[in-house]
């Protein structure tokens, strides 16, 4: 649980949902509805697809959309949260969500829209901000943003590069005919201040790559967001990420970078949303003609997978922090040096 969701279910005193791996177990024919996504490539494995009852999303149907043998409940809207669909299928009902759940939705709908400043933003997630802001007896909405904000920040600076690569990363699979075929990974950190993370490209870099071929991968992204100032950086860990950047995101600048160094960090400005803003110039450009052939399998020289090293438990890190052991591309990749962004 991270520390943004941890903020929301202490400030409206809910306890911790129950986990759907132990739900299963004592009952492995549940009914289950899928919120804020529909991929396979996204769903938690413990999930059997015939007992998926219903999705509630807002993100696009794409190549990895799940397929079920009987219809099922659909309600997918091009809103700014699944959270925002919700609260009004509680209105159009005539019910009223509890005090508790109403300040749940609405932290939710902050976190998704970026305290309504981001671009996936409509007027139905402002509408129903300001209703459940009434019924959760919410005064001043930008104190409650500003301090879940923070507490999403709060933990970032501590936690392991693994962490930050695998915490909020989504995948996307293309296959054009004649062209770029292959899945790509996009991984988003949002943040208070960039500054901290983008101060550790060394640790992320070697990671990115550890990712990329553990899970096969042709590319894979991660962007820094600020969520106060409403900017982003994309970090690059190979020679084809930056070509693909380069060509989805004309005009962004790219930052200094260690000579000789595939990790590269672009300027993308105010664009901030994987939804909105970064997959679809990605999806344009290889719809448009761009592929990935010229480029070599992977940057990490010869890469294996016991070069990874294993993963462990933290067992001095009150929150269990995940830290990677003994992996020859840390300690031998050649990293890039310190990026001077201004903060």
């Amino acid at each position: 649980i991270n520390s943004e969701t941890m903020f929301a279910f202490q400030e409206w005193g809910l306890p911790m949902p129950q986990y759907i791996e132990d739900l299963l177990e004592v009952n492995p024919k549940a009914d289950i509805c899928l919120v804020d996504h529909q991929q396979t490539s996204q769903l938690n494995p413990a999930i059997p697809v015939e007992n998926i009852v219903g999705v509630i999303d807002h993100h696009a149907l794409q190549n990895k959309t799940i397929v079920t043998d009987k219809p099922i409940y659909i309600d997918i809207r091009p809103w700014g949260s699944m959270s925002t669909i919700i609260a009004h299928t509680f209105f159009t009902h005539k019910r009223s969500p509890p005090k508790a759940i109403a300040g749940m939705l609405l932290c939710a709908i902050l976190s998704d829209t970026l305290n309504l400043l981001g671009p996936t933003t409509t007027s139905w997630d402002r509408l129903i901000t300001a209703v459940l802001a009434d019924i959760a007896e919410v005064n001043d909405i930008q104190l409650l943003a500003s301090r879940q904000f923070k507490a999403k920040s709060r933990d970032l600076a501590s936690l392991s590069a693994v962490g930050l690569v695998n915490g909020d990363q989504k995948s996307f699979s293309f296959d054009i005919p004649g062209g770029f075929s292959g899945d790509i990974g996009f991984a988003v950190v949002e943040t208070t201040d960039h500054a901290v993370i983008v101060d550790r490209v060394d640790e992320l870099v070697p990671e990115m790559i550890i990712c990329k071929n553990q899970r096969k991968y042709s590319i894979l992204f991660l962007a820094i967001v600020n969520i106060v100032k409403m900017h982003s950086y994309l970090l690059l860990c190979g020679r084809p990420e930056q070509n693909l950047a380069e060509n989805a995101f004309q005009g962004a600048p790219l930052l200094e970078q260690k000579e000789g160094s595939v990790a590269v960090l672009m300027d993308l400005g105010n664009r901030v949303s994987r939804k909105k803003d970064f997959i679809p110039a990605i999806t344009s450009t290889i719809k448009g003609g761009w592929s990935k052939s010229k480029f070599e399998r992977a940057e990490s020289g010869g890469f294996e997978v016991k070069d990874a090293g294993t993963l462990s438990i933290d067992p001095s890190d009150p929150y269990g922090k995940i830290q990677r052991n003994n992996s020859v591309l840390i300690r031998k990749s050649q990293m890039p040096a310190a990026v001077d962004v201004q903060s």
